[in-house]
């Protein structure tokens, strides 16, 4: 299936993810990364299925996803 990853160029393809940018629940990394404000980064998009009208649906990968009380989450450094 396919992976997409949210950048400063397609954000605004993904609605959702535009308006917690907005809100200030995510922010981009020094490394145009899209991240969780506990560092955790957003995960990839993952095509899991096609609805009746042909349009692909999309579900966040937690691959690389760290509970915001974790000690990850506490040591994590902002670049």
């Amino acid at each position: 299936m396919e992976r997409i990853r949210i950048t400063k160029e397609n954000i605004k393809t993904w609605i959702k993810f535009e308006i917690l940018l907005q809100k200030g629940k995510v922010k981009f990394d020094s490394n145009g990364r899209l991240r969780y404000l506990h560092g955790a980064p957003v995960g990839d998009l993952i095509q899991i299925k096609t609805d009746k009208n042909g349009q692909a649906i999309y579900k966040e990968s937690a691959d690389e996803w760290f509970d915001p009380e974790s000690p990850k989450a506490k040591e994590f450094i902002w670049i």
